[in-house]
């Protein structure tokens, strides 16, 4: 399946925005200019028709005689009614029952006026059922113009002879929103001006980042190939951005943690292989005693056999290392369980051990304690522990456990020799050779269990032995 183009997509999704935008405004600029007009229009023309409903015509002199067609004749008090807007202009048509205009006076007018008055009173003429039907505006065009228009018969009063007369006329009133409509398209020909420069600057801006971006990605892919080829102290230069700053700073950092860990297998396998040497080539000299008959079978068979276990014990931790490394046993099996009788039974399982170095586990606690926790680890732990204080004290290892701040602390104290001040901060670490020369794993497989708990462990030297204090939440 063809995967996008993350440089091309900045390019679209930024012209699409500019573009999606510039439309939406476009779209709403002139709807809402639309509406305006019409209603303005609208309003306009309802208060003409209003005011002239509320108004009677009179002539402005005596007329000695008229019949209603003589358009020289008759002027009325339109000033009264018509009215002047700043977006729109409302004008007035005065027709007769005969179709004859009226007002204006066409004398009045120019040529262009003239036809315009003409076009607007034929459409009415031709359109009178509509507008007698429909009490909204309507819309009429000529010569390029737009008129909104309305229509209401009335009547003038006029003088003949010695009674004044009623004449019915209709009372054409009108508007044209063609300089209205004229601003909004010469706005929207801005808005367009500006879409297509604000669009050129966009796709130019775009096509700028995009170019940066890919040089940036670029150079971390490159980056990222090199960490793969193995080489985890190459640096990468800052970047203009600080997301990509950020990011290369974290692919050197996995580069470092990499590169240590590689550098802590290499150690760890050189470590095994020297800790495995030593008792394979104990066992090989004695055995090879054996067969030319320098020693006695006893001695040499009680060696070999304190060497392999030796290399038993070692192999057996290498491999616990190498399971709580994988995700399957790294996950916590959590269960509620005393305190105190998990200590009962790891001191159990250890006490032979004591019993034939003439050793004695003493166990103390001052009331029962729950917690919440994984339980093998935890016993593991205590395990090596104590073998490491069966190895090192004189006669005694007490193992007590209490409650202290809402976690719990198990101490286990040996009276045996104080540990060298230069070793102290490192005998959790692997294979660390102290100055007593012993190396092992059963400390360092200590701490990595007791971390997993969300605890931890350390050493204290006392006046006479030494002291191991774990620390774990409760819960």
């Amino acid at each position: 399946m063809m995967k996008k183009n993350f440089a091309n997509r900045i390019i679209l999704n930024f012209t699409l925005v500019v573009v999606v935008g510039f439309l939406t405004v476009y779209f709403l600029f002139n709807s809402v200019m639309d509406n305006h007009i019409r209603a303005e229009a609208e309003a306009e023309l309802d208060r003409e028709i209003m005011m002239v409903n509320e108004i009677e015509f009179f002539p402005n002199f005596p007329v000695i005689e008229w019949r209603g067609n003589s358009l020289e004749d008759v002027q009325f008090f339109i000033g009264s009614v018509h009215s002047n807007r700043a977006i729109v202009n409302v004008d007035t048509i005065i027709i007769n029952n005969n179709e004859v205009i009226l007002h204006p006076n066409p004398l009045n007018l120019s040529e262009i006026e003239a036809a315009q008055i003409e076009a607007l009173a034929n459409f009415w003429h031709n359109n009178q059922s509509l507008f007698e039907a429909n009490d909204d505006m309507i819309m009429a065009t000529h010569a390029g113009h737009t008129f909104y228009m309305r229509a209401t018969p009335h009547y003038i009063i006029q003088p003949n002879l010695s009674f004044l007369e009623t004449v019915p006329v209709y009372v054409i009133v009108y508007t044209d929103i063609t300089p209205a409509m004229n601003l909004k398209n010469s706005m929207n020909q801005i808005l367009l001006v500006l879409l297509a420069i604000s669009g050129a600057l966009t796709l130019i801006i775009s096509i700028i980042l995009q170019a940066r971006f890919k040089r940036s990605i670029k150079r971390l892919s490159i980056h990222a190939d090199i960490i793969g080829q193995g080489n985890f102290d190459e640096k990468i230069e800052e970047f203009n951005y600080a997301e990509f700053n950020h990011l290369g700073g974290s692919m050197t950092n996995m580069a470092g943690m990499l590169g240590a860990y590689e550098s802590n297998q290499k150690q760890f396998f050189q470590n095994a292989s020297h800790e495995l040497r030593t008792p394979l080539m104990s066992i090989q000299g004695y055995a090879e005693g054996l067969q030319s008959g320098v020693f006695e079978d006893s001695d040499a068979t009680a060696i070999i056999l304190e060497e392999s276990q030796k290399m038993t014990e070692l192999v057996d931790d290498i491999l616990y290392l190498s399971k709580l490394n994988t995700s399957e046993n790294s996950q916590l099996n959590l269960t509620s369980f005393n305190v105190n009788t998990l200590i009962a039974s790891a001191s159990a399982r250890i006490k032979i051990i004591a019993e034939k170095s003439n050793k004695q586990i003493i166990m103390s606690s001052s009331a029962d304690i729950e917690i919440q926790t994984d339980k093998d680890k935890l016993e593991r732990t205590i395990i090596n522990i104590l073998s490491n204080a069966i190895r090192y004290a004189k006669s005694e290892i007490h193992i007590n456990s209490m409650v202290e701040n809402n976690q719990l602390n198990i101490v286990i104290t040996n009276d045996g020799p104080p540990i060298d001040e230069i070793d102290l901060p490192h005998i959790f670490d692997r294979f660390y050779k102290g100055s007593s020369g012993n190396t092992g794993l059963g400390l360092a497989i200590t701490k990595d269990l007791i971390m997993r708990l969300r605890g931890t462990v350390h050493a204290i030297n006392l006046e006479f032995g030494v002291k191991f204090v774990i620390c774990l939440p409760l819960k």
